[in-house]
């Protein structure tokens, strides 16, 4: 199948150029942040492309047009990435004349950063004493979130945490550190896999102590596309919990948290919580007197059982 990438606008192709500003305020550029546009626009565009193509898509054509705005080369270049997993061939078309097949592998190199073509460019963040090179969505919108980060001597690549809704991998590809895990201390070097499956709420933190720069590629996968899923995630060092996802933003105390007897004792009795911890009873409308009537329920019971053994 071709997909053909042009300025001029055709019936029944696919307005990325609309969905472009739309997604990002630019006719031409690629946003910095990556993860609150492109990756949502990206996930846009893929099932824009599930509608038109794929190689067990009876319904889709020959061919397929998409309306793009004139993109910089970068912003061209991320384009092209995205369609080529969905056509085996990918022109841009400029009046009457064709490009060369644009077609790009799926693939980046996780060891090179002098060798970056311009969207993997534009998805690195450098700064003093930072450095961040993002690999999704590149490698596609699925469930995955990759990204090379450098940790300098001395820093971490993240608060100590856990995760309720994500799988989370790590490899060291150069350096040595130390890795903090469920309160224990390793020494991780290059070529070790890190493991922190959700289930377990594993808590982990990755430290540049040992002298030296610590590179890893970290991994994480989510429930659904990355950045979709809703995730708690704990820092027990603060005592703090965060909540991300669509929709779902706050930090809180972890001592917010409720043990489930709660429910059954207070939440469900028509109690409210206080800053405290502690519960008084509410006075909101719709709360019934649902421990009151167990209690009489519970006073009919052993009026039965005491009438029983008389």
């Amino acid at each position: 199948m071709k997909l053909i990438l042009q300025e001029e606008p055709q019936d029944r192709a696919i307005r990325i150029d609309r969905a472009w500003e739309l997604f990002f305020g630019s006719k031409s550029k690629l946003p910095e942040s990556h993860g609150e546009r492109l990756i949502p626009f990206a996930n846009w565009l893929w099932d824009e492309l599930g509608r038109k193509a794929g190689y067990l898509n009876k319904n889709a054509r020959e061919e397929a047009i998409l309306t793009i705005p004139a993109l910089n080369s970068e912003a061209l270049d991320f384009l092209v990435r995205i369609a080529s997993f969905w056509a085996d061939e990918v022109y841009l078309r400029k009046g009457d004349k064709f490009s060369e097949n644009m077609w790009k592998k799926p693939l980046v190199n996780v060891f090179d950063d002098k060798n970056l073509d311009g969207s993997e460019r534009t998805l690195v963040r450098a700064e003093d004493d930072t450095y961040q090179r993002f690999l999704m969505p590149l490698l596609g919108p699925g469930r995955a979130f990759f990204r090379v980060e450098l940790i300098q001597n001395g820093e971490s690549a993240a608060r100590y945490h856990s995760h309720s809704s994500v799988d989370e991998y790590y490899l060291i590809l150069e350096g040595s550190g130390t890795l903090r895990y469920n309160g224990k201390d390793s020494l991780v070097k290059r070529g070790d896999l890190i493991a922190k499956p959700t289930g377990p709420d594993a808590t982990s933190q990755l430290i540049a102590d040992r002298g030296e720069p610590l590179r890893i590629l970290d991994m994480e996968i989510w429930d659904h596309r990355a950045r979709n899923s809703k995730d708690l995630i704990l820092n027990p060092d603060f005592s703090e919990i965060l909540l991300r996802g669509p929709g779902w933003g706050a930090l809180l105390p972890a001592e917010a948290l409720l043990p489930p007897k709660d429910f059954g004792e207070y939440y469900d009795e028509g109690y409210k919580r206080t800053r405290d911890g502690g519960w008084v009873p509410s006075k909101n409308r719709g709360h019934k007197k649902t421990r009151e009537r167990s209690q009489s329920d519970l006073q009919k019971s052993q009026l039965v059982v005491e009438k029983a053994g008389r």
